[in-house]
């Protein structure tokens, strides 16, 4: 059995889990300006990280990016100040400005 939920790490280190109903995208600016987030686990399927999607993130250390992901856009992870790594893999269409301003990696 696939988990079909988005795992986030809460900064007190707390765990949520999302259900959504698309799993193939990641809408424009869903986690933007949270910033008690502190790593993400994306579940196979999602093929797509849309604008803004993790923006203002500033506590964001690690997101586990799926096989199945094919497009990371424009500024997705802009100012994500603490994301140390992001190992998306090499088939992925990643925004000139995806990771603009995460200053770690």
């Amino acid at each position: 059995m696939t988990n079909n939920r988005i795992r986030v790490t809460l900064y007190n280190r707390t765990y949520k889990e999302i259900d959504m109903t698309d799993f193939t995208r990641i809408p424009e600016d869903m986690f933007s300006d949270r910033d008690d987030i502190v790593a993400v686990v994306l579940p196979e399927g999602v093929q797509v990280i849309c604008a803004n999607a993790f923006e203002n993130c500033r506590r964001l250390e690690e997101v586990e990016f799926p096989s199945t992901l094919k497009s990371i856009e424009g500024e997705a992870f802009i100012n994500c100040t603490s994301l140390k790594k992001a190992d998306y893999g090499k088939e992925v269409s990643v925004a000139p400005d995806a990771f603009k301003g995460c200053i770690n990696i």
